[in-house]
């Protein structure tokens, strides 16, 4: 391990499912942190299920190399230890939520001296009740508990975006001391070359939604659909197609028919799409007309920072920490893309299909609005930024470990 009094590089080891994002935003945030961290000059590497060339191709050329996890007859399997990682013995270790936490924890514990950094990419008691009324509060409590057991450990504990760090305060909060929690602000990742390019209006109307279409309720799916069936029949603008993006593949056809049958739009207007890899989404996002993302609650939302970076126009749900993040940066400009969700499906249903329609009807000054939001929000949220802050966490903490290293 690399002595951390001095201002020498230190080590790192990230976890995660998967380096390219299938499945959503967490490893879309671990890939572009650890590009980061690796670029400002710590030595990198990232535990994953798996692995292709290209993925790993795609990483080494940022300086961080993919070690893919040991396998068993179940399949890949995090916990088990990689004599790869054994033997480097990072200097920090980082886990994202319940998916990669306790894979993180096991590593900081195997050293002992390693320095865990724990990061907190949802609020359980805020989506669990839009995911399953029969158990909400007992999964609330459960996950809160593993945060809380995770986070003892923990040298650094870190919320994305503003809302997620208010939640991580609360849950590890005592009443009689606050718990410090780094704030991680997503960067805006722009396409190399486009920053300057303005997109041009899309000769077919699409509508996007990006999310997990297992989370209809939680994701606002259904207020899109009706939303969009509640616009101006057609003549007063295009007619304009909602396409939804995060399906399993199976499941497409059955997501089709729930959002048909609730909203009434015709079959020949809802496209539904099953979970793709980023280059696809980025396509989708390069072709909308309009990306929207109508949660009922979101502890971040990256996916309206990527319809942004896309220079795509956005609508966002109010209960979101990406539109606290937007009234942070852009303070007024931002109302117009901002949409509150109350929960009364007709008064959304209306609020949405006039924001929506206020758009559509004016895709060329949409698009300019998108064009000059990207470009501040790109100067001035780096990812750069964002692996400087953790780094600077790290730095300064101090070992909290409460664990013995295992011989």
């Amino acid at each position: 391990m690399t002595d951390t009094h001095t201002d020498s590089p230190m080590s790192y080891l990230f976890a995660c499912d998967e380096w390219f994002s299938k499945t959503g935003g967490i490893s879309v945030v671990n890939r572009k942190l650890a590009k980061a961290v690796a670029e400002i000059g710590n030595p990198t590497m990232c535990l994953v299920e798996s692995a292709t060339e290209e993925e790993r191709l795609e990483a080494a050329a940022c300086g961080v190399r993919l070690v893919v996890a040991g396998t068993t007859p179940a399949g890949p399997d995090l916990h088990l230890p990689v004599d790869e990682i054994l033997s480097a013995a990072p200097d920090v270790v980082v886990g994202h939520d319940r998916i990669t936490g306790h894979i993180a924890w096991l590593y900081a514990r195997r050293y002992g001296d390693s320095r865990l950094v724990h990061i907190q990419h949802t609020a359980p008691a805020e989506i669990e009740p839009y995911k399953d009324v029969t158990s909400a509060g007992s999964k609330a409590d459960t996950r809160e508990a593993f945060t809380r057991q995770v986070a003892n450990s923990a040298t650094v504990v870190a919320g994305i975006g503003p809302r997620l760090t208010r939640y991580a305060e609360h849950v590890l909060g005592d009443g009689y001391r606050a718990v410090p929690v780094v704030r991680l602000d997503p960067g805006l990742d722009v396409e190399g070359g486009t920053i300057e390019r303005r997109r041009q209006v899309p000769v077919k109307t699409t509508v996007l939604v990006l999310g997990r279409t297992g989370d209809v309720t939680l994701k606002g799916l259904d207020i899109a659909a009706a939303a969009v069936a509640s616009l101006p029949a057609p003549g007063a603008l295009p007619v304009p197609t909602l396409q939804v993006r995060g399906a399993p593949a199976a499941a497409c056809d059955a997501v089709h028919a729930e959002l048909v049958a609730a909203s009434g739009l015709a079959r020949g207007r809802i496209d539904v799409r099953p979970y793709t890899g980023d280059s696809a989404v980025h396509r989708d996002l390069r072709s909308a007309a309009l990306c929207l993302m109508p949660s009922r609650a979101e502890g971040f939302g990256l996916v309206a920072w990527e319809a942004i970076a896309a220079g795509t126009p956005v609508l966002l749900s109010a209960h979101s920490g990406a539109a606290e993040l937007l009234r942070e940066h852009l303070g007024v400009v931002a109302e117009t893309m901002i949409v509150d969700v109350t929960d009364d499906v007709d008064h959304d249903r209306r609020i949405w299909a006039d924001a929506i329609y206020r758009v559509l009807s004016d895709l060329p000054a949409a698009f300019v609005h998108a064009h000059h939001v990207r470009a501040v929000l790109a100067a001035c949220l780096p990812w750069s930024a964002a692996a400087g802050r953790l780094h600077a966490a790290v730095r300064a903490g101090r070992n909290t470990a409460r664990f013995e290293p295992i011989p």
